[in-house]
């Protein structure tokens, strides 16, 4: 298992790993019918119009109509394709090709994805039938996609900057500080402004979207002269009205870690009670630290539940919202490694506490580490009864792999792993998921 930076001791500091914290450790098609746009004049003004084009560009399915295989499916990316392995059959099916990125509704029935050509589209894809419809081609990029809870529609953020994939603090900052958060429903996919920021995220109860405010000003410590820090975690109503601000990352290195410079990718526990998000701090002796926090959503008052370096990549809370599994990206470790060797994942309860060693000083999180922790482990998706996860693992991933040895094969294809959530990863499903793909497990 990845140790924990141990600040007080600078030369160990060089030469570990942070990943996320145990004990005393720094972590380690549609129908081609054509849907009348009606416009939503209740939807609020944000500081700029986004285009909205809907079309009924169809495309002819990849996959031969079929029965839904029983089990569910986990869905990835394979050469830029959007496949299906079947859990039951354990076979593959292809699903739509060229997907730069896509979530899959919570009733397993729609796709909403992405495909990428200098800027993005965002297609409606058909689970069953793979029938897709192109939604929309306005020179926009899109991110951070997220169903409403009952499947009739979906959040976004999209940008009119072409930003790559956010995977360290700027990169996220050159997407998000252009960024406007908005909503489409199947029946009506008439695009609804919600806010200017990024990362939205709906509670369970279908009544609140989470997103982060665009940074509103310029840090002394970004090689970025645009605005890269300080901003808000907000609430608000599916009209993007009754809003509030629970937290606020002021954008100061003041010494207390719950400032921050940013907050991102907020996602709401499963009793719509609390929000969990991440706080990126900054550097601190050569290592990029990061926070993650829970923030009552009533009555605003934080928690700390974890520490990692990196960036956040794939946060995600169990069905029964006892267990949340975590998986960073450390592009600029300190150690000079790169590839699958600067990531990592673990899983943690919300039961207990333990000490976390910051720079700042001793802090006591809640909640204890479940399971093994996992160097190298990228995309997360809980078995829909929670017992397991799948995870992304290296090519010719074994258990017995050193985790402080470079390992290589920085960018091939990953694999496709069970992993139970009190153990280690104990049965590999397929080969060939793409680097970063992002992975969802469909009833």
């Amino acid at each position: 298992m990845r140790r924990m930076i141990f600040f007080g001791f600078i030369v160990l500091s060089l030469i570990g790993c942070a990943v996320p914290q145990g004990s005393n450790v720094l972590p380690t098609k549609a129908s081609t019918k054509v849907i009348p746009i009606i416009a939503d004049t209740s939807t609020p003004a944000v500081d700029e119009a986004t285009p909205t084009v809907a079309t009924t560009i169809t495309e002819t399915p990849v996959a031969t109509l079929q029965p839904m295989p029983s089990g569910g499916e986990i869905l990835f990316l394979q050469q830029s394709n959007l496949v299906a392995y079947s859990i039951a059959n354990t076979t593959m099916r292809p699903i739509a090709a060229g997907i730069a990125n896509f979530a899959v509704s919570p009733d397993g029935k729609n796709i909403i994805a992405t495909k990428h050509n200098d800027f993005d589209t965002l297609w409606l894809i058909d689970r069953a039938t793979t029938l897709s419809t192109q939604l929309t081609d306005d020179q926009r990029t899109f991110a951070s996609i997220a169903w409403l809870p009952d499947s009739s529609g979906f959040v976004y953020a999209s940008s009119p900057t072409k930003a790559d994939l956010a995977t360290t603090w700027l990169t996220w900052a050159m997407f998000c500080r252009e960024a406007t958060v908005a909503l489409r429903t199947i029946a009506n996919p008439q695009e609804q402004k919600v806010g200017a920021g990024c990362d939205p995220a709906v509670s369970l109860d279908g009544k609140r979207i989470a997103y982060v405010t665009r940074p509103s000003r310029a840090d002394a410590s970004s090689s970025d002269s645009g605005f890269t820090a300080g901003n808000k975690l907000h609430l608000v109503n599916l009209q993007g009205a009754n809003g509030w601000d629970p937290v606020t990352a002021d954008g100061k290195d003041t010494g207390d870690p719950k400032g921050g410079l940013v907050v991102y990718h907020p996602l709401w526990s499963r009793d719509n009670k609390s929000i969990l998000y991440h706080v990126f701090v900054g550097m601190r002796i050569e290592v990029d630290v990061n926070l993650l926090m829970r923030v009552d959503a009533h009555d605003g008052k934080q928690t700390l539940l974890n520490s990692f370096a990196g960036w956040a990549r794939f946060t995600t809370v169990s069905p029964k919202g006892d267990v949340y599994a975590i998986s960073t990206q450390d592009i600029g470790d300190a150690r000079g490694l790169s590839g699958w060797d600067v990531w990592n994942a673990a899983a943690f309860n919300f039961v207990g506490k333990r000490d976390i060693f910051l720079p700042e000083g001793t802090f006591s999180a809640i909640g204890t580490a479940v399971g093994e922790n996992q160097p190298r482990a990228q995309a997360l998706a809980w078995q829909p009864d929670g017992q397991a996860l799948a995870v992304v693992l290296p090519p010719r991933w074994s258990p017995g792999i050193p985790p402080s040895e470079a390992y290589g094969h920085p960018s091939e294809a990953g694999e496709l792993w069970i992993w139970p959530r009190a153990g280690t990863p104990n049965k590999k499903l397929t080969n060939d998921v793409d680097y970063q793909s992002p992975i969802a497990w469909a009833p």
